[in-house]
């Protein structure tokens, strides 16, 4: 059986090109198990070398319903050029950004509504529509933040793997101790424990239903040189397991509810739909490296590495499609967001709209590099390297 350090290995592949978060990003791990548990997250920190360039406009074509991407006025830009570790996301009606120790929540005119402190080593911010998780991954603390206000935090005794959200505030934080490759304690939206799971081996992606009450694991493991991953769909107010499939011939990197009560496996290598009762339904292999995603219950996308061009620079898989939709890899993709039945893709020169079936809906052209970004009421809210910057972006 291959050893641990296979899985830091590809966690090391993974977070050099991620990030922040979404970085999800550039920060070595100190123990093989802290390691693996950040399987889940797939860093961008490979557009390094693009730093400060200025990209070629967009052209229109006849699929296209052009935006003019002017930047928005009034406080933005927002300067982020003297921190090293940012991360954008989205909560309620306002977009967040994490900046090295803290955490803000700004209105749309880039008015910040709350801040708060988070010194974490290595943080790790998840969010949901209404509450953001921050937790210190390989340390012991996490909080709740709602849009105006912290809602609690924690001071845990083991080390923490990887934590989840779900849309009612539940918290899901996985963590490692001397019995358990990986022990999951659940809490309701204020604070107290519900749910205990002990699992034998890794559990690398949680996802939170939407009342809160159960949830998806993906535990990975390594056998005969290859990786499987298991998912078990958990309900707390019960001592059975709802679910349990069977191994998945993937490492898993994340794991969602799909439409029709279907479930999402987004691996290493391929990513998969199942059904309700959790048989593989359809799958889709890679031939490049995958780099980034995005994902809700009506469709996955997926971004790939191309060195050198060529080939398929993403693919997008709907709930209820027989096959993936690739799109070549004219330029280099460095975010995709899933929203509602949009996939945005944020490229070298320009923003993308498209639908599940890979259909133009609009484009916006941009003149710098941007590592991620957030679509938000008709805005797209875009993290740079020394600034974030706002454009309307109607489709």
């Amino acid at each position: 059986m291959p050893s641990l350090n296979s899985f830091e290995t590809d966690m090391k592949k993974l977070r050099r090109r991620r990030r922040a978060k979404r970085s999800i990003k550039n920060i070595t791990f100190i123990t093989a198990v802290i390691v693996i548990a950040g399987l889940i997250y797939i860093s961008r920190d490979a557009w390094l070398d693009y730093f400060d360039g200025i990209l070629e406009r967009a052209q229109q074509t006849n699929q296209t319903v052009q935006n003019d991407g002017e930047l928005a006025g009034g406080n933005y830009p927002i300067d982020i050029s003297k921190k090293t570790h940012t991360n954008i996301g989205k909560m309620s009606k306002n977009w967040t950004l994490f900046a090295d120790a803290t955490f803000y929540v700004y209105e749309d005119d880039g008015d910040i509504v709350y801040s708060e402190q988070a010194s974490y080593a290595n943080p790790i911010v998840e969010e949901s529509e209404r509450r953001t998780l921050l937790y210190d991954q390989g340390g012991y603390n996490f909080m709740v933040a709602g849009p105006k206000k912290q809602i609690y935090s924690k001071r845990l005794t083991d080390q923490i793997l990887l934590g989840a959200i779900g849309p009612d505030g539940s918290v899901a934080i996985v963590t490692a101790n001397d019995k358990f490759a990986s022990y999951l304690t659940v809490y309701d939206k204020n604070g107290s424990e519900i749910y205990h799971w002990a699992d034998g081996t890794m559990i690398t992606a949680v996802a939170i239903n939407s009342n809160g009450t159960g949830c998806l694991l993906a535990s990975s493991y390594a056998r005969g040189g290859d990786y499987r991953t298991v998912i078990t769909g958990l309900d707390f107010r019960s001592t059975e397991l709802a679910l349990q499939t069977a191994p998945i011939e993937t490492l898993g990197f994340a794991v969602s509810y799909c439409d029709g009560g279907k479930i999402w496996l987004i691996g290493r290598d391929s990513t998969y739909r199942l059904s309700a009762d959790g048989q593989v339904e359809f799958s889709y292999v890679y031939d490049f490296e995958l780099i980034s995603y995005g994902i809700n219950e009506n469709a996955a996308a997926l971004v790939f590495e191309n060195v050198g061009g060529g080939g398929v620079g993403a693919a997008v898989i709907s709930a209820d499609a027989a096959s993936a939709y690739e799109l070549a890899a004219d330029e280099k993709i460095s975010d995709v967001v899933v929203d509602g039945n949009t996939v945005y893709l944020c490229c070298e020169s320009k923003i993308d709209a498209i639908d599940s079936v890979g259909n133009l809906l609009a484009t916006a052209p941009v003149e710098a590099v941007y590592r991620e970004m957030v679509v938000l009421d008709g805005s797209i809210y875009l993290l740079g390297y020394r600034t974030v910057e706002k454009i309307e972006f109607a489709s």
